[in-house]
């Protein structure tokens, strides 16, 4: 019994089969061909999470050598909607007889470059299981890693409401009440109380403000889901940039920590390739296609362009601005050659464990953080808006002369 996603697989006794290998690279040939060519009138993109849950099936199915027809037909029963509309449109064409290439449709599906990457890489390697695996793992990562910062934004999101319902109380109902005391005993202001009255008066004008940036906010946040720890990607738009920016720019640490992914997945997917013996022009392609990030992507394939012209790697890989210069010492050392394999996959490990205590570090940080500063701040910010005019009513009351 092999469980996936939810699924459970009902596997007979393992039976060696010479024809396996050729099963499991047509299956993933198929796969292949089929995320990156076909298209379906009027869908939305795979969602993260659905994309996990289907990559969990498409790893077991490969994994088993169970049929890709039967298996994707049992799996859409247990995927969302949106993996169940994709898997649909591909079976419905396998049943009326035609080619995966005759199921193409006018708008291809869109699902991740780095997904696709990873696919094809795992495919050059022959061990498209474990690519799938891999990827599975990140997803994973990444989901949980953004589910723990929205369980973080609850309580100071709750007491920025409920300020913002105590501020409009103040603002609307308390302070005028001071002006009217301050005009009946006819005080003469002082420069604090006009201040907070110039202050009180653009509130009033201006509240309609901050509703509107937390939507703006949440909007970002809903919007720029698929988008979290990934770098942009060449297909990305300009709006879905935005929005991650916007989301995502205030956590600490949180570009450090995209770029660091962005080496790690860089060097371990290179030293895995290399180490089938991947040409060296091909594997730093698609190494670089696997972290998404669009100016490495160019960059590593200017460079592989070098080497294939007969270039050095001395020469052409200092043009990799985006590479880290310990990957390229490493890469241009000529006593490095023989085991790029080992060194790739030593330097994944570090920018592995960088990560992993940087995704800890926000996790512990951004919590407490946010409930110091946010709470914190409301509390000081209320207690200066509320009592400042109270005191400065009785300064001038114990002192009628001024």
């Amino acid at each position: 019994m092999i469980t996936s996603g939810g699924l459970r697989w009902r596997v007979g006794p393992f039976q060696p089969r010479m024809d396996t290998g050729t099963h499991v690279v047509v299956v993933a040939g198929e796969i292949t061909t089929f995320m990156m060519n076909s298209k379906q009138p009027k869908s939305q993109s795979v969602s993260a999470e659905s994309l996990a849950d289907l990559n969990d099936e498409l790893a077991a199915m490969v994994r088993t050598g169970i049929p890709l027809d039967e298996g994707l037909r049992n799996a859409a029963k247990y995927l969302k909607a949106d993996s169940q509309n994709f898997i649909r449109h591909l079976l419905q064409k396998i049943e009326e007889g035609a080619s995966l290439d005759e199921a193409v449709q006018s708008e291809a599906i869109q699902l991740p470059s780095t997904y696709v990457a990873l696919i094809k890489s795992g495919i050059k390697m022959g061990r498209l299981p474990e690519a799938l695996t891999s990827f599975a793992s990140f997803a994973r990562a990444r989901m949980d890693l953004r589910r723990e910062l929205g369980s973080a934004l609850i309580y100071p999101v709750i007491i920025l409401i409920i300020a913002f319902m105590l501020s409009l109380f103040v603002c609307f109902i308390i302070f005028p009440e001071l002006v009217t005391a301050n005009e009946i005993f006819q005080l003469k202001n002082t420069l604090v109380m006009n201040t907070l009255m110039s202050l009180f008066g653009f509130y009033q004008n201006w509240f309609i403000l901050i509703p509107a940036v937390f939507l703006v906010l949440l909007f970002s946040w809903k919007f720029s889901r698929h988008s979290f720890m990934l770098s942009r990607e060449v297909n990305q738009s300009g709006l879905k940039s935005l929005a991650a920016n916007i989301a995502y720019g205030w956590v600490p640490g949180y570009r450090r920590l995209v770029l660091d992914m962005n080496y790690s997945t860089f060097a371990e997917m290179a030293g895995v390739l290399l180490s089938y013996h991947i040409p060296l022009s091909d594997s730093l392609v698609l190494a670089a296609e696997c972290t998404g990030n669009s100016k490495m992507i160019n960059q590593v394939r200017a460079v592989a362009e070098k080497l294939e012209q007969g270039e050095g790697i001395k020469g052409s890989i200092q043009s990799a601005a985006e590479l880290p210069g310990y990957i390229q010492s490493m890469l241009m050392n000529p006593a490095h050659q023989n085991r790029l394999p080992d060194i790739m996959s030593e330097i994944a490990r570090v920018y592995q464990t960088r990560v992993l205590n940087r995704i800890e570090w926000i996790k512990n940080i951004v919590p407490v953080g946010l409930v110091v500063l946010v709470a914190g701040g409301i509390t000081v910010c209320y207690a200066l808006l509320v009592f400042l005019p109270f005191v400065e009513i009785l300064k001038m009351l114990g002192s009628p002369s001024v």
